[in-house]
């Protein structure tokens, strides 16, 4: 017997009726990605996880890139 799916119970919100973001809390947001990308960066590099510590620092440099306008 085929699976049949019903439709939400609840109406979807249209787009406007989310609260407006404003431009200060996405970049504190990346900024504290950042920093805790490098924190976890430096915690492989201790550990003598290279390849994680790279991976980490990447990822820091991304968040970087995106805080400034020039998302990877």
């Amino acid at each position: 017997m085929p699976r049949t799916y019903s439709t939400p119970s609840r109406p979807l919100l249209h787009r406007m009726a989310q609260p407006a973001r404003t431009e200060q809390a996405p970049l504190q947001g990346t900024r504290q990605h950042y920093e805790r990308a490098l924190r976890l960066g430096d915690a492989e590099a201790l550990a003598g996880h290279r390849i994680e510590a790279e991976r980490y620092y990447q990822l820091a440099e991304h968040y970087l890139r995106s805080g400034n306008g020039r998302a990877a």
